[in-house]
């Protein structure tokens, strides 16, 4: 008789008890949901206080600046011989508008003296208007002018700046202010009027760049200031 096989009976394997994590407990999940959301609304509230703060003090930065820019600016409108209230509105806009467009308004100012002589009024040959004698047909496809009257000494100096910073984007700050009159040879002699203007005024014509960036040992005392005055005042 051939050897029967054994049958072996099936190998069991060992069990293998494996513990379930223990959930935690309603107190506990509440804890930590509490935990969360009372730090999420202190990041949050810090992150809304920082903020308000920087804006507060960048406003009184740009309110230095702007009184700064305000001073030269009428110093150098002054030989213009027009009368003290409308240098100051001028030198007012001038100086809200070079402090937005990073522009140097002892600059912006010898144009407006070169272009006009103060008079809002000047209308040229050309078709140039006002305090910075824009032309509306050149620039037609960059400025809306149906919107602007030109002959207004803010919205003038408002296109102007504008035109000149444009200038500095396209052909940089050595040949912005000669762009701004035109790039033709026989127009050659208006950037050396604007610096003779800023010479007139007592400012050094050396050194003077269209853009107007403050250096970090200005902007930092800007800061200082900004941080030293008082809400009060």
């Amino acid at each position: 008789m051939g050897r029967r096989k054994r049958r072996g009976g099936a190998r069991q394997r060992p069990l293998e008890f494996q513990q379930k994590p223990r959930r935690p407990s309603r107190r506990t999940r509440t804890i930590r949901r509490f935990k969360f959301w009372a730090i999420t609304l202190l990041v949050f509230s810090l992150t809304v206080g920082m903020g308000l703060a920087f804006r507060k003090y960048y406003n009184r930065v740009v309110d230095l600046r702007v009184a700064r820019a305000y001073e030269i600016s009428k110093q150098v409108l002054k030989q213009t011989q027009r009368p003290a209230h409308e240098l100051e509105r001028y030198a007012e806009s001038v100086a809200k508008n070079c402090v937005e467009k990073n522009l140097n308004p002892a600059i912006v100012s010898a144009m407006i003296v070169v272009e006009s002589g103060g008079n809002p009024l000047t209308v040229s040959a050309s078709g140039d208007l006002g305090l910075m004698q824009v032309n509306a047909r050149i620039h037609a496809k960059a400025f809306d002018f149906e919107k602007k009257n030109l002959l207004n000494p803010e919205e003038n100096i408002e296109v102007g700046t504008s035109i000149l910073k444009l200038m500095v984007d396209r052909h940089g700050d050595e040949k912005a202010i000669q762009a701004y009159n035109g790039l033709l040879p026989e127009k050659r002699e208006y950037t050396p009027r604007v610096l003779v203007a800023l010479s007139r005024a007592g400012i050094s014509p050396q050194g003077q760049t269209v853009t107007s960036n403050p250096s970090l040992v200005v902007a930092l005392s800007d800061w200082i200031a900004a941080l030293r005055k008082s809400d009060g005042s």
